[in-house]
């Protein structure tokens, strides 16, 4: 009970930001670790930026993904990430940052929230909490980020992210499940599969 009247009080703003701050980033790192535990999760979603749209697929496992969507495809396994872009004609080998993965995958600013981003609610529609990130440095790629929470399955329906030159990218989550292990060769490249197409390593 207790815990109900503190997030009602926590929702209506009456209570300090640094105590829900609290609350808030519980509420997320539920999310995180739901997503954690899971042997491997497939999402359908739609991404809106400046006026296009575009549908992408997404299979995650732990820190691996593999993203794909008309532009690009995109593989993860932990350490390196293949980027293949259809428009260049080639693939490019890195190895990202935390900052750098969050913009690709849009599951990963959940996944590393607490290092970077000041988190709180805001107020949200019945059966969702809507937390509201900060990034903590001036310099930081994505400055902040709204992130819908479906209660019933503690999985995100919508993610907002507001990059550092003010581009809003919109991401709103269609359809997920949870699936069982996935090899580590599916979130790595295979040259076979592009056959001609120019690597270009800048690891």
């Amino acid at each position: 009970m207790m815990k109900k009247l503190f997030l009602i009080i926590c929702l209506l703003t009456v209570m300090p930001d640094a105590w829900c701050a609290e609350t808030a980033y519980a509420v997320l790192e539920r999310v995180a670790s739901k997503i954690r535990s899971a042997k491997s999760i497939t999402v359908d979603y739609s991404l809106s930026s400046g006026g296009q749209r575009s549908e992408g697929h997404l299979l995650l496992s732990g820190d691996r993904f593999m993203i794909s969507s008309p532009q690009i495809t995109s593989w993860y396994d932990g350490k390196s990430q293949w980027t293949y872009s259809s428009l260049a004609g080639e693939v490019n080998i890195t190895e990202p940052t935390s900052e750098e993965l969050a913009q690709v995958n849009p599951f990963a600013i959940i996944q590393s929230f607490s290092a970077d981003y000041n988190a709180s609610f805001k107020k949200s529609p019945k059966g969702f909490n809507i937390v509201v990130l900060r990034s903590k440095r001036k310099n930081m790629d994505i400055t902040s980020a709204e992130i819908v929470i479906n209660n019933s399955t503690h999985y995100p329906a919508k993610i907002k992210l507001v990059m550092n030159g003010g581009q809003a990218i919109s991401i709103e989550i269609k359809n997920i499940k949870t699936g069982g292990d996935v090899p580590l060769s599916d979130f790595r490249f295979n040259p076979k599969k592009y056959p001609a197409i120019p690597v270009i390593d800048l690891r």
